[in-house]
């Protein structure tokens, strides 16, 4: 199937590459670019030609698809991306959108955070793309809005116990992130002086990921969920440590709490449940997510925790395997890279 790529040259869309670069039925036959148009992908990510793929290295980039293509993810960022995919569905081309443009529903709260939306008209049609809670909406839909990658983490951490009524429906959420997730622009920021040896929070309750999260945990619960989100910058390239709290109802115990995680997730080829807090460098490179949740008796709270690597699960990863859903693959196709450990 001739798969087609927007934005191929930043941080998620060489990632993209580098799992299809191994995908049995996917290929990559065009790709966009915005201030690199005119390059071959080899000129612009030379690691290319050390794929299972080095032919990628010679595809050209153009501002705009070169042709017909079976499906589409776009790596562009929000506004931009529902743009360039609206005449694409309208067409009936399939496509997983990386971008926040349909992961929120509710019209007006995407409008508060990300300004007009240029093609509204679609936000009905998305299924919101956290995998091991929709696969069965993934395989009927032609819209996927892949998940943010601090909203998937804590998602994947606090899910079951919401799921299955254990813990209050409030829920705080304390994020770390390498810096990889603000991309491949350069920021005074985010250079190697200003993040190394420094940790801080950002964004504090003025994160866009606050309301994708509340929207999902709300959904999962089944009822309102109240959720405070302060993510963090922390000195690695990339990695997302989640570590979610809420308070536990009366009369559930750590084996509740086991059986629910493992009902969950005991199945699942990329969620992983870990008998030890988990680590960023378990997930560097992959799809995988580490989960632990432990219960603190003398507070009476739920600690759950969850390491992704914010450009795998936490963007591409996810975004491939929701396309292999929706498109009638093998789930775990192209996604079978081990971390790259230490």
């Amino acid at each position: 199937m001739r798969l087609g790529l927007l934005n191929a040259t930043g941080y998620t869309g060489g990632e993209m590459i580098r799992y299809l670069a191994g995908h049995p039925e996917l290929e990559l036959t065009s790709l966009t670019a915005r201030s690199q148009a005119g390059c071959t992908v080899g000129e612009v990510l030379p690691w290319v030609r050390a794929t299972a793929r080095p032919d990628y290295a010679d595809l050209l980039l153009t501002p705009e698809l070169d042709g017909s293509v079976d499906a589409v993810v776009s790596c562009l960022p929000h506004n931009a991306s529902a743009e360039q995919l609206a005449p694409l569905l309208d067409d009936g081309v399939p496509v997983v959108d990386v971008s926040a443009d349909f992961r929120l529903f509710d019209l007006d709260v995407y409008q508060w955070w990300y300004g007009e939306h240029p093609a509204s008209e679609w936000i009905a049609d998305a299924v919101y793309g956290l995998t091991e809670y929709r696969r069965d909406e993934l395989r009927r839909t032609k819209l996927v809005a892949n998940p943010g990658c601090h909203a998937i983490a804590a998602e994947l951490a606090i899910g079951p116990a919401l799921a299955a009524g254990l813990v209050e429906p409030a829920v705080i959420v304390d994020s770390k992130t390498g810096i990889s997730g603000a991309g491949r622009s350069a920021k005074p920021a985010f250079t190697y002086s200003e993040i190394n040896e420094s940790a801080a929070p950002y964004n504090v309750a003025a994160h866009r990921h606050g309301p994708e999260i509340a929207q999902e945990l709300t959904m999962i619960a089944g009822t309102d969920v109240q959720v405070t989100f302060v993510p963090h910058l922390v000195p690695m390239t990339r990695g997302i440590l989640s570590t979610t709290y809420a308070r536990i109802r009366d009369g559930v115990g750590s084996a509740d709490v086991d059986a629910a995680y493992e009902d969950r997730y005991g199945g699942e080829p990329f969620v992983h449940l870990a008998d030890e807090p988990p680590r960023t460098k378990w997930t560097t490179g992959t799809n995988h997510c580490f989960v632990q949740a432990v219960t603190d008796d003398a507070t009476g709270t739920l600690i759950a925790m969850s390491a992704i690597d914010n450009l795998g699960k936490g963007a591409a990863g996810a975004a491939l395997q929701n396309a292999n859903l929706m498109l009638g693959l093998d789930e775990q196709a192209g996604l079978g890279i081990p971390a790259g450990y230490p």
